[in-house]
């Protein structure tokens, strides 16, 4: 059936507005989707790699999907906070996102669009906070079935409130990159093709000629554009799509292998602990412990 989310650039998870204590105090969380935080009150930290970003009242932080990070709450801290996924298209612009923490002070506009957004979307905080008792992948289901049943007026607003706080956080990579020449949106459509082929046999050739580009400019091209050359970059993608599919599906290990173009689940497990450093079962052990006692109240 026909779904007017599937045109939108988000889907909100969870919304809520919260008052956190010093058992906000957790290490390397690492999510496959976007947390978007608005401090109403009290102070807290965020550490990224060696860096603390300081968490105080009208502040407003961006944390993009796959951006690891350890929490941590003195006394209080009251916040609204919003979880969502990507779904915008441009993967190459995103991607300049990716492992960094954006914080800026909220105006007062962005206050009013965080209290609008909250209002349009009741009932959509984290549900149980008992992480033996939670379910991310019945969670995500009433997520579908709450979101079906928001007038389709409060979809549109929320995503239109939510585009514009998203706008307020540049793209580290649009510093220095200009993705409008053609060899750039050469890039931009390969990894469009990555992004919709990961289960198949991906090798720099292929891509090269996808891209009509010689290997070896193609690979120069894509280390420039990306910072990463092209086989670490689909082993990155490959693993964050096991990320997901763990924690969004019951597949084995042996099917989440297939669907992310990894040859067997012991490639994928091995793989998954260099990139992670930790094997998939106790990544998703961890992942689902830390977001159910993460915004716990």
């Amino acid at each position: 059936m026909y779904s007017s989310s599937n045109l939108l650039p988000f889907k909100i998870l969870n919304i809520e507005k919260v008052l956190l204590d010093r058992r906000w105090n957790y290490q390397n969380v690492c999510s496959p989707f976007f947390r978007m935080l608005y401090i109403v009150d009290g102070k807290g930290s965020i550490f990224h790699g060696s860096k603390e970003y300081h968490l105080t009242r009208n502040r407003l932080i961006l944390i993009p999907d796959y951006t690891s990070c350890s929490y941590y709450c003195d006394n209080s801290l009251q916040m609204i906070y919003i979880i969502f996924s990507n779904q915008l298209q441009n993967e190459l612009k995103m991607h300049g996102f990716r492992n960094h923490v954006f914080t800026l002070d909220a105006d007062q506009n962005d206050k009013c669009l965080i209290y609008r957004i909250l209002e349009l979307n009741p009932d959509m905080g984290l549900s149980d906070p008992n992480p033996q008792k939670y379910d991310n992948l019945n969670y995500l289901d009433r997520c579908k079935k709450t979101e079906s049943e928001k007038p389709l007026s409060n979809t549109f607003e929320s995503q239109g409130i939510l585009l514009q706080l998203f706008s307020r956080f540049k793209p580290l990579s649009q510093e220095n990159n200009d993705y409008n020449d053609t060899s750039s949106r050469r890039i931009i459509q390969t990894i469009q093709y990555i992004n919709n082929n990961l289960n198949k046999n991906l090798s720099v050739k292929l891509l090269a000629q996808e891209a009509c580009l010689t290997p070896d400019y193609f690979s120069r091209l894509f280390l420039q554009v990306t910072k990463s050359r092209p086989i670490e970059f689909i082993q990155r993608k490959r693993i964050e799509n096991v990320q997901l599919l763990l924690i969004t599906t019951n597949h084995s290990l042996e099917k989440i292998a297939e669907l992310s173009g990894l040859s067997n689940s012991s490639y994928l497990i091995r793989l998954f602990k260099r990139y992670t450093g930790t094997v998939p079962g106790k990544w998703k052990d961890h992942y689902q412990k830390e977001k159910n006692l993460f915004f716990q109240p």
